[in-house]
């Protein structure tokens, strides 16, 4: 496993400790994102060699690896397998409206918190939030851009609750808790219990523009019958890399 630049600088994972080299490429490629609290030695260790790693993922797969302070993750440009469909692949992709909007939605959102908290993203403070907190927040933004009779409301609702299984599943939050509300409270949308969640770092590697949010958005003011063509023939995932 060895890499050479053309600058004859050597990058090379075989001086490196083997079992550490084979658990962490492993780590890399079973999940989109490998967290510094899943295991902080053997992350410490790949920041201290990543450019070992970086050099040898690019030699050999054409992938390029990301890492920072507290995620690292690989990223694939394209797929080599042209028989796949879409629905074939398992990567994190988006493509319903309702759940395109709500994402970006929630990456305001996080960024918002970390203002309002006075927080940075290399902090090590754990961010947690309310769902029913965030709808709201869903509401009052879609009014901003919509007006106030817009309906887009039953939309973020069918949004969060298809979208937050899988940012569940590829690691971009977890769930925290779960409690029954007070009879006498109201929840938007008829929601009946408190869910907590708290971001991980992965949400912090997507940063839309705030003008392709609002085009987005915009779609929900259209009539149905173009609303659905438009949930037929285009992709709103912000982030054209795939990852593993």
């Amino acid at each position: 496993m060895e890499y050479r630049e053309s600058n004859s600088e050597n990058f090379t994972l075989n001086d490196l400790n083997k079992t550490y080299v084979k658990i962490i490429t492993n780590i890399l490629i079973e999940a989109p994102f490998f967290y510094m609290k899943d295991d902080p030695d053997l992350f410490s260790y790949l920041r201290s060699h990543q450019e070992n790693f970086k050099a040898f993922f690019e030699h050999y797969f054409g992938w390029e690896l990301y890492v920072d302070r507290q995620v690292a993750r690989l990223i694939k440009p394209t797929f080599h397998n042209q028989v796949l469909k879409p629905g074939q692949k398992d990567f994190f992709d988006l493509t319903r409206r309702d759940e395109c909007t709500v994402f970006m939605m929630l990456i305001e959102y996080y960024e918002k918190i970390m203002r309002d908290l006075n927080i940075s993203y290399d902090d090590d403070k754990h961010i947690r939030f309310l769902l029913a907190d965030f709808v709201t927040y869903c509401i009052q933004r879609a009014i901003e851009e919509l007006g106030e009779n817009n309906k887009i409301e039953k939309a973020i609702l069918d949004g969060c609750r298809t979208l937050f299984p899988k940012l569940i599943k590829y690691r971009f939050i977890e769930q925290i808790d779960k409690v029954e509300a007070d009879k006498n409270e109201e929840l938007p949308g008829d929601m009946h219990e408190h869910i907590m969640f708290e971001f991980l770092p992965g949400i912090h590697c997507y940063r839309p523009d705030i003008l392709i949010f609002k085009e987005v958005i915009k779609l929900f003011s259209n009539d149905k019958t173009e609303m659905d063509e438009l949930d037929e023939n285009n992709d709103f995932n912000n982030d054209t890399d795939t990852e593993i």
